[in-house]
């Protein structure tokens, strides 16, 4: 008996295999099989054929108790309604793997509590057509039920698992996210200071290495006040480098030189050829020092502006602080042929008033540039 069991092995699970069902299923329905026919070959449970055709149509559909698990259960437990003078030992494991994975497994809804409620039938009818007791009615229903309300508890908490997971993967994707974009805007914001500092002063730089060039050409005696200053506004430079770089550290230290005064901006850039005249009203607020830091900042971009796209044209800055508000008005003669195109630098003024909740407008009118730039008292407290 058992090398014919082994003989219809393999070609048995070739043939189920091909019907869609896994490997473990399969070996465990097969095996299920072969104990049970040899139960009945060793104490017949009925006539040998019936007895056959019972264990194998009752507990062959467990090779597709995930992959199919309603028709599975449908078709095992049509089987139940066979007359038997007794049950196979495995029949009752049989059951309860059955239908636990009806319950865990098992969609629709509808169609597993139908099945449920046909198979918990055919187990009443099967039980009254056997050898127990009327009492083991009870357990006939209960060896349905439970399992299946077992694998229904089973498959709620793996779809609770499952969301978890999945929203889990989209926490971690937000994050990326967002991490993403700190790190583009902190790139930016590195970007904007260092346009602010160095443009500034190579624009002062090269505006004195001219007067440098035109002095050696005519009078080179006169050019050693103009070398000395590009000395000093490189000094001044590499330490206005170092003061954005303490600023932008962790730890959001300053080096003292990125909010000098508005006055020595503009001395500056009156020394380094371009004219200006500022008329600053009022007084800065105090204890806001991301403002008075914007308003350096605008000032400086405004002088730099004039002196790159202007040069010689005598610029009109204005800062008027009140009580609420700080406004900044920077007008000089210019000659627009294309419009205005605002670069990095009106960008960056832009940036730093929308950052701050001010607002930012340019104009162009009667041959004559003007930026006008308003913050609020109340503005963000972040460094622009």
């Amino acid at each position: 008996m058992r090398g014919r069991v082994q003989g219809v092995y393999p070609p048995c699970m070739t043939v189920i295999r091909r019907l869609g069902t896994t490997r473990s299923d399969a070996t465990l329905a097969l095996a299920f099989v072969a104990v049970s026919l040899v139960q009945i070959a060793w104490q017949p449970i009925a006539e040998p054929a019936l007895g056959a055709i019972y264990v194998i149509g009752s507990m062959l559909p467990l090779a597709w108790r995930r992959t199919r698990p309603v028709e599975a259960a449908l078709v095992s437990s049509a089987f139940w309604l066979i007359p038997l003078d007794g049950y196979p030992v495995t029949g009752f494991v049989a059951v309860i793997l059955q239908f636990f994975a009806l319950g865990s497994w098992g969609a629709p809804r509808r169609a597993v509590v139908l099945v449920t409620a046909w198979s918990s039938a055919a187990s009443v009818v099967g039980t009254l057509l056997g050898p127990e007791p009327p009492v083991a009615l009870v357990g006939g229903v209960l060896a349905v039920v439970a399992p299946v309300l077992a694998g229904r508890l089973v498959r709620h908490q793996r779809r609770q698992s499952e969301s978890l997971a999945e929203l889990a993967a989209q926490l971690r994707e937000e994050q990326r996210r967002v991490e993403e974009v700190a790190v583009d805007a902190e790139r930016a914001r590195i970007a904007q200071e260092l346009h602010d500092v160095v443009g500034h002063e190579v624009t002062l730089i090269a505006i004195q290495a001219e007067a440098a060039a035109s002095a050696l050409r005519s009078a080179p005696e006169r050019a050693a006040e103009p070398v000395e200053a590009i000395r000093a506004t490189a000094h001044r430079t590499l330490a206005e480098i170092r003061g954005v770089l303490d600023l932008l550290a962790p730890d959001g230290r300053s080096g003292g030189t990125a909010s000098d005064g508005l006055a020595e901006l503009a001395q500056r850039a009156e020394e380094a050829g371009v004219a200006n005249s500022l008329e600053v009203v009022g007084r800065p607020w105090p204890g806001n020092a991301p403002a008075v830091l914007a308003v350096n900042r605008i000032v400086r971009e405004c002088l730099t502006n004039a002196g790159r796209h202007s040069p010689g044209q005598q610029v009109e800055l204005r800062v008027s602080w009140s009580p609420d508000h700080v406004e900044i008005c920077s007008t000089n003669p210019t000659v627009m042929r294309h419009g205005i195109v605002p670069g990095r630098g009106l960008t960056g003024i832009r940036h730093r008033a929308e950052l701050l909740g001010g607002t930012f407008r340019i104009q162009f009118r009667e041959g004559k540039f003007r930026v006008e730039v308003s913050l609020p008292a109340t503005g963000s407290v972040g460094t622009p």
